[in-house]
């Protein structure tokens, strides 16, 4: 049934549009900005922290974040954000388990006998990946996962020291037999 009624337009305060969004998560397109001033995306970004916070998960931060609010420096390599935000004791606890939890995964994975990490063409005009074996492949692995360096030290001593009571009690007990 038509009606001759006319939507009223209550503009929301605090509603961003997809542009002014995007900006204050990925960062500004300098060809399309959204953001008529500085002034103008900081007090966008004021207003709309939480809710853009609540969007990142996992050790990330929105551009804007690392504008405005950072107490560190956003680190050279973009793999790292997430160690240099646990390094710096930024994370939630649920976050900084979660990571954990998962770059042990990561470590684990390239502990396995025959490990490899594939880093996809070597050179440009190349037609296939490359594949990376041994400590190079544990190394890569650790940079692609963004494992904190304090971690790989621990858990690769801790490593170790399984190895070395494991060679230890074998050689006590060669034949494997028990006494």
């Amino acid at each position: 049934m038509p009606t001759n009624r006319t939507p009223i337009y209550r503009h929301q305060r605090h509603r961003l549009s997809f542009s002014e969004e995007m900006d204050l998560e990925w960062g500004r397109d300098t060809n399309r900005p959204a953001f008529r001033s500085d002034n103008e995306r900081r007090e966008a970004w004021a207003r709309n922290r939480d809710y853009l916070l609540r969007r990142w998960q996992r050790g990330r931060r929105p551009e804007a974040w690392w504008s405005y609010a950072a107490p560190i420096r956003y680190p050279r390599d973009h793999d790292y954000e997430a160690a240099a935000l646990w390094d710096a004791g930024l994370l939630s606890e649920t976050e900084s388990a979660e990571l954990v939890a998962l770059w042990r995964e990561y470590f684990d994975q390239a502990q396995e006998p025959g490990f490899e990490h594939c880093i996809g063409h070597a050179k440009e005009g190349d037609t296939f990946a490359s594949w990376l074996e041994g400590a190079a492949a544990k190394h890569a692995h650790y940079k692609w996962a963004g494992i904190p360096r304090e971690l790989i030290r621990k858990w690769s001593a801790e490593r170790r020291r399984r190895d070395k009571i494991i060679r230890r009690l074998r050689s006590a007990n060669p034949a494997g037999t028990t006494a």
